[in-house]
């Protein structure tokens, strides 16, 4: 991990003595892989007879996880196929590698062979078989450094009766505690997991999400369909929504804004400096100053990172506008999850 001083001083500030446990924990996967059962189209037990490797979670009704296993033996081949760092942290999970992740090929032949994928920092992450580059599939992975289902391969996931969602973003749609008639704002909707858990949590509340791009709202749109929900999702930058679409008086607000993503696992490498943070703390500010816009007297905003730096946490929450109900965290190298923060605001009267 390539993290500077001013990084380093933060996470010191979080973690004290047990920075370095914080530091090698985040090298590693989550034991446990989570999806969420939408209940509103089958039901736990349909799915866990389809999924038998799965187990039911001891907290959420609806979430389930299957154990990740490893870390495995890599056989080295001669031919190697070098990812970015995206891919290789899919892969050293069991996923297969596609054409837009390759960065370098090295194989003595153009037909079906057994290759070792490679990091681009040099760390082999996983072994399989390679069918060349003129197809989008360029290495059915084989054996990984862990091993876990691979959940893009199931008819299930495609047809939208689970979605791939960690334990510790399960815990924003239940504290957010969705009701009946309520207007809840997601500021920032993509990918869709907290939007769509909470029309699981509660479909007669409404429900809006926003995203600043095209792509990205009609991905969520192709979700809410295959999940067969009500939502509804614009394009709109969410730090203008009162001043573009007039938007006033909602009950609630869900702000899960871009970060420097430090708690999310596992990493093959990383690199933040000062100026990252600082850069994240300053426009993440800015979706709390449109939240409070656009939320009625007492409405709630609940705030949530997968990063765990002060800066980007509690600095951020600390607004003279809003009471700070409660602040949560959760710990890789404690909890066995995802780096995650979680804070429920009440904006004041």
């Amino acid at each position: 991990m390539d993290y500077d001083e001013f990084v380093i001083e933060d996470l010191r500030e979080v973690y004290g003595s047990y920075i370095n446990e914080f530091l090698e924990s985040i090298k590693k996967p989550n034991p446990r892989l989570y999806v969420r059962v939408n209940t509103l189209k089958t039901t736990i037990d349909d799915v866990l007879r389809q999924l038998p490797q799965f187990k039911r979670d001891e907290d959420f009704e609806e979430a389930i996880y299957a154990e990740v296993k490893g870390p495995n033996k890599i056989n080295i081949y001669d031919d190697k196929v070098i990812v970015d760092k995206k891919t290789a942290e899919s892969a050293m999970m069991g996923a297969n590698v596609y054409k837009p992740g390759v960065k370098k090929v090295i194989v003595s032949g153009n037909r079906k062979s057994y290759v070792t994928v490679y990091s681009d920092n040099g760390i082999p992450v996983a072994e399989g078989i390679y069918y060349g580059m003129h197809s989008d599939l360029v290495v059915e992975v084989t054996n990984s450094l862990y091993s876990s289902p691979k959940l893009a391969d199931l008819e299930l996931l495609k047809r939208g009766y689970i979605y791939a969602q960690g334990k510790a973003s399960m815990y924003v749609a239940h504290l957010l505690d969705p009701q009946p008639n309520e207007t809840i704002i997601d500021m920032t909707a993509y990918p869709g997991g907290k939007l769509t858990h909470i029309y699981q949590l509660q479909p007669k509340a409404r429900i809006i999400g926003f995203d600043h791009t095209s792509k990205k709202v009609e991905k969520l749109r192709e979700l809410i369909s295959k999940m067969q929900m009500r939502i509804e999702v614009y394009k709109a930058d969410s730090r203008y929504l009162y001043e573009d679409f007039n938007i006033k008086n909602v009950d609630k607000v869900i702000i899960d804004p871009p970060c420097s993503a430090l708690g999310v696992r596992p990493k093959i490498y990383d690199k933040k400096t000062k100026d990252d943070i600082l850069n994240f703390h300053e426009y993440q500010k800015q979706f709390l100053n449109a939240a409070y816009k656009i939320l009625k007297e007492r409405g709630v905003v609940i705030y949530s990172t997968c990063t765990v730096t002060t800066w980007e946490n509690e600095k951020v929450v600390e607004d003279p506008r809003f009471s700070v109900e409660y602040e949560i965290r959760f710990h890789p190298h404690v909890h066995n999850m995802t780096g995650f923060f979680i804070a429920k605001l009440i904006k004041k009267g």
